[in-house]
Formats: C-alpha cells, structure tokens, sequence
C-alpha cells in the first residue's frame, strides 16, 4: 500500500501568518553550513556567521592553498573561542572535478553560435577558441555529438553570465569540438568542467586531495570529510583507507552525490556514508530539470530512514548579489525541511557573497517557519511503518527503540526539550532521526560520568519516571570509548571529546555540550547542570517538561553494565549552588577554565 510522506501541518488560518513571531532563543533545528572563502574568513565576519546560525565550516579544496585554508580555520577557532560556540569543520576534496588549464590574466569572452574546442592537451592556452581541460583523454568517457557540456566559475549560481553551455558537434580523439548556446564572459577564482552523462574513471581522491587530508586534515583533526563526485560505495572504502592510516580515524565521511553515476548507487552509497550531500548544481547539469525534484524527494527519504544526515545545496543563489532571496528560493528552503532536509550548505552565497551573514539568517529564519509546521508525528509515524512496529514482526533494534521511544515520550508530554548522554555521539544522532519537535541538548560525557542521570535527584525525589528499559546490548560497544579528558604534552592543553561533540553539530535539532572532567561534579549534577543550562539560555522554564535518554551501553566497566533508559523530569526551581555562567550554545557545562588554557 502507498504511503503518503507530505509531512506539511498547516497553519490554523491564513491571518496566522501575520501575527508577529515569538523571539525564540533556541536556535533553528535545521543544521546551516557555509562555504568559506574570500567574503567570510575574518574573525569578525566568522563571529558574526556563528552567531546568526551557522553549524559546519567548509574548506573547500577545490581552490586554495592549505596555508590559505589553514589561516581560515585559525580564524574560526578564534571566533569560536570568542563566541563560545562550536562548529564542525568539513574538508571537502577536489575529486576527479575537471577544470580548465591555463587561462589568461584577461576574462574570456564567448559568443553565443561560435566553436569552442575542448583539448586534453595540456600544453595549450586557454583562448576563446579553445579550453584545456585537466582531464587526461576523452576516449571512453561517453562524450558524443549532441552531449552538453557546461564550463562556469566555481561555485556558479546559474543566474550570472560567467558561464557557458556547449553542445558537441564533433569528439576527434581528444578534442570535443562545440557550440556556444549562450554569450558569456567567463572568468572568476576557477573554471570548472561538467560534462553531462560522462563516464569520469579518474581517482576519486586526486593527489591534491591526499596531501590535504594526511597533512592539512591530520593536523587539525578535521571532522568530516566532504568526498566530491561519489560514485559507489567503492569510493567511501577508499577516503576511509586513508583517513586511517594517516590517524584520522574519528573523523567522518560525507559523500558527495552530484552526476548520475552516484544516483545510481545512491543506496550503497547511503548505507556506507556517515552522512549525505546532495549537490543540486551539478547533479541538476546531469538530469533533466523537470526530474530534479524526484531525485531530490527519493534521495532525502533514503537518507531519513537510513537515520543518515543530509544536506543539501543550491539554495538561496539571488542572495550571492541581493540582499533578499527571491520567492522561489524561500519556499525551495521550505520545502527542503518538510522533505526531511537535516541541513542546508551554502556556497557561492558565504564564499564571495556580499551578504554573507544575512544569507544565515535569512535560510535560518525560513527553516525555522518551515518547522513550525513540520509534522512530526506524522513523520514518525512514517518510520514506525517503515520498520514494522505495527506488526507482530518489528525491524527495530534495542537502541533504535530506546530512541524512538524518547522521541515518541516527548511528543506524548509536549516536552520542551530532550536530554541526550552519550559518549560518541552516536545515541543523538538516533534520536535526531525521528525528528521531534523540541532540540536535542546532547551532553558528551566520559564512560565513568554516562550513567551519572541515573542516581541524580529527580528520580530519587520521586518526579522521574523510568519509562523504558532496555536489555543488554551496548549503543557504543562497538566502538571505541571517547571520554572528555584533559591531557597535556607540555606545550598546550586539549580537550579530549571535542571531535565527538563538534560532529553532533551536524544533527538535525541537536545542541551539543560537553561534560567538564576537570569540574568536580557529585553523582547526578551533570544533568542537574545540563537542566540548569537550559534554563540559563531559554530552552526551558520551570514547570516544563524533559524527556532524559541514554542507550544501553556494556563493556565498559562494571558501572556501564546497565539498561538503557528513558526517564520524564519536570524542570523545578531548583538552583544549582556556586556561581556559574554559561553561554550558548556552550563547550562545557561547568567550568570555562579548560577551554582557555594557554602554554604555561
């Protein structure tokens, strides 16, 4: 039987959409990425991105130098310092992209009806008669006469006219010979080459790509890694390969999907990824633009019940020059979060937009309305189908239920807020896959302090409920204990769990925050804490109601062998004794000190 997945819960009425909108202090659930570039690497602008929204920094390897990067990334850990909030990094790799070779100082000017030559010969300037092209022969690639070829600035809009469409006429060995279908002038940082329904059998990782992941990467324990133009699930076996032997083993893959070949096997490709972008601009060269919107609807639903993180691009392109989007952007990121969108990239738009921080407020804004009306429970209900939990024979493991059940508690009490404990970050990113309502205030703590909840002063007063309990069966057996500690190599201190927290970043409706080791807390006070917090930065207020989730976890320690748990709390008055200060969203609950210190 067909399903419906329209998860769209109107309004009351249309005059509701006048009334003025409630100052929220929780952020939008949706997840917000910016490309960084010339127009939004400085401190001050960083600081002004992260305060406006933005979760995920990418560096995009495509252009730049690592020096150029790394200088970006200093800045950004310095805005971070300053505003107290965290950021995932993403290093997104060149791939097997073309691009033209050898271009001249001057803009190249193109008439709409004249030839242009595409030439693998690399010995060649780039003129407006002909383009080198840096990929090594055209035979076998599928290119054919009547094949179209687009050639446009990185990180084109579609909407300026510094790109061209070429048909081919004529393939003579290596050389395409081509119509111009439009006048252009191209020019910019780079050129790039997209070439539609072409076979490109090029290393998916180029060698400018494994220097930047062992030496760029490696050294500043990059998050996640972007891999560009993902074909197969072949291709995440590779990245990973090399992301272990150079100690990068904690950090994440991102597969890129964006020509027809990764569409393909997009479903092997969802199962091996840690988390999915669907790159509409150039996946939208390959396929017809009446048929976009299918993929992007099949794509994003495979994600979501895959519980895989997805983001997706080509948003808001009019805001690269303007400083408002046009009505069709804003409703397109509307519908991206009603179509199960965990977060949103920009590109052009932060990379050499003019209106770089309030392109974040603006999509931050829109996602935020969009999820007033997403329906969660129908959404839900959709994956509860999807498994079977309404037959006698449910596909449900122990910890998908324990998250499905905290998610399904929350909607029950209307919960302001859930509380997440977790130690690799992989208990939140369950619970974001049901996608309630209320944010996720995910707490990365270590092994000895996860089951702290457990004998904290709401269950013993009576006003804890423990709802589910799971059996044996650990969330994070199977992968290796990351706890918040502090170490020192004589020249600096580090935070250890950091890396975890930062990748929750990219969880839809989930905060992260970090249990401080170096902050002598009694049994319990880390969610008293946790709760404390809450109140501090106006997720909840006293009287409101919590729902608390930790997975089981076993082989640890003996005081890890225990049953995962769903407990409901109601925020009381209670005031945390000492004096504490937080900002939002914070790295540590507890003590700052950790974070600031310095070479002694």
């Amino acid at each position: 039987m067909a399903t419906n997945h329209v998860f769209f819960e109107p309004p009351k009425s249309l005059l509701s959409i006048l009334e003025e909108d409630k100052d929220l202090s929780v952020p939008a659930l949706t997840k917000l990425g910016c490309t960084l570039g010339p127009q939004s690497r400085t401190v001050e602008v960083l600081e002004d991105l992260l305060r406006a929204g933005m979760t995920v920094a990418r560096f995009d390897f495509s252009w730049g130098s690592m020096e150029y990067h790394q200088e970006t990334l200093d800045n950004l850990r310095i805005a971070m310092r300053n505003t107290k909030r965290l950021c995932c990094t993403m290093l997104d790799t060149m791939g097997p992209e073309i691009i033209v070779l050898n271009r001249p100082e001057a803009p190249i000017s193109l008439t709409a009806g004249q030839t242009l030559t595409l030439t693998c010969n690399k010995s060649v300037a780039a003129s407006e008669t002909v383009l080198p092209i840096s990929y090594p022969s055209l035979a076998g690639t599928g290119l054919a006469p009547g094949s179209q070829v687009f050639v446009g600035q990185y990180l084109f809009t579609g909407s300026e006219t510094s790109s061209v469409y070429l048909t081919v006429q004529e393939v003579k060995g290596d050389e395409a010979v081509c119509t111009c279908n439009n006048t252009c002038i191209l020019e910019g940082l780079a050129l790039t080459v997209h070439i539609a329904h072409m076979r490109n059998e090029a290393p998916i990782l180029a060698d400018s790509d494994m220097s930047a992941i062992r030496q760029w990467g490696a050294a500043n324990k990059i998050d996640y890694v972007c891999l560009s133009f993902t074909r197969n699930a072949a291709d995440i076996g590779v990245v990973r390969a090399v992301l272990d032997s150079c100690g990068l083993e904690q950090t994440r893959v991102m597969a890129k999907i964006e020509n027809l070949e990764g569409l393909v096997h997009a479903g092997d490709i969802v199962e091996a990824a840690d988390s999915v972008l669907l790159s509409r601009g150039n996946l939208g060269i390959c396929l017809d633009a009446e048929k976009m919107f299918l993929a992007q609807k099949k794509l994003l639903r495979a994600c979501n019940l895959a519980g895989k993180p997805v983001m997706v691009t080509r948003v808001v392109d009019t805001m690269t020059d303007a400083p408002r989007p046009t009505r069709a952007e804003a409703t397109d990121v509307a519908n991206l979060v009603l179509d199960g969108a965990d977060g949103i990239l920009l590109g052009s738009e932060t990379f050499r937009g003019k209106y770089a921080v309030s392109t974040v407020k603006t999509v931050c804004a829109i996602c935020k309305q969009a999820e007033l009306c997403f329906d969660n429970q129908s959404y839900y209900r959709s994956l509860m189908e999807y498994f079977g939990c309404y037959t006698l024979h449910p596909n449900l493991g122990k910890r998908e239920a324990l998250a499905s059940s905290a998610v399904r508690a929350a909607a029950k009490i209307n919960a302001a807020l859930i509380i997440v404990f977790t130690v690799t970050g992989q208990t939140a990113r369950l619970v974001a896959k049901y996608k309630p309502a209320c944010p996720i205030l995910t707490v990365v703590t270590s092994a000895h302090e996860a089951k702290a909840h457990n004998n904290d002063r709401y269950s013993l007063s009576g006003s804890g409920v423990n709802l589910v309990a799971a059996g044996e069966g650990g969330e994070e057996a199977s992968n290796p204990v990351v706890c918040p500690d502090i170490k020192s190599d004589g020249l600096k201190w580090t935070l250890l769990g950091e890396v975890q927290a930062r990748q929750c970043m990219l969880y839809r409706g989930v905060l992260p925050i970090m249990a401080d080791p170096d902050f002598s807390l009694p049994g319990g006070a880390i969610l008293d804490y946790a709760i404390a917090y809450a109140k501090q930065v106006g997720m909840v207020r006293s009287g409101d109601k919590v729902v608390v989730s930790q997975c089981p976890r076993t082989g640890y320690s003996d005081v890890m062998e225990e049953a995962g748990v769903v407990k409901l709390i109601t925020v009381d008055d209670h005031v945390i004794p000492g004096a504490m200060t937080f900002n939002h969203p914070l790295f540590v609950i507890g003590s700052m000190e950790t974070l600031n210190k310095q070479n002694d």
